[in-house]
């Protein structure tokens, strides 16, 4: 996905505090469309926040959503077992 692009409902995202993520969710049916049109939420963070089409949250105390190409190709590229390569390198295998 181009930086930049609009986001996808459903989605998952990474945000720029270290591990946590947040999911692009639907608005509400009355909820204004403004510039910042994407409903955002986070379990971990217990909070909902709106950002914009890069990802910026409409206030200063809310995490910008990393949107970026990099997301896809790491999410594809990843060993499934990376717990196994863990063990055989501190096992002595290399």
């Amino acid at each position: 996905m181009p930086r930049g692009s609009s986001l996808t409902v459903g989605k998952v995202y990474r945000l720029t505090f270290p591990g946590i993520a947040a999911r692009v969710i639907e608005p509400p049916a009355n909820a204004p469309g403004q510039n910042y049109s994407y409903l955002v939420e986070s379990l971990v963070l217990r909070s909902r926040w709106w950002v914009n089409e890069f990802g910026e949250p409409d206030n200063i105390y809310s995490p910008r959503l990393i949107v970026a190409n990099s997301d896809e190709d790491a999410i594809t590229s990843a060993p499934a077992n990376s717990a196994g390569a863990w063990i055989h390198y501190f096992s002595g295998g290399k």
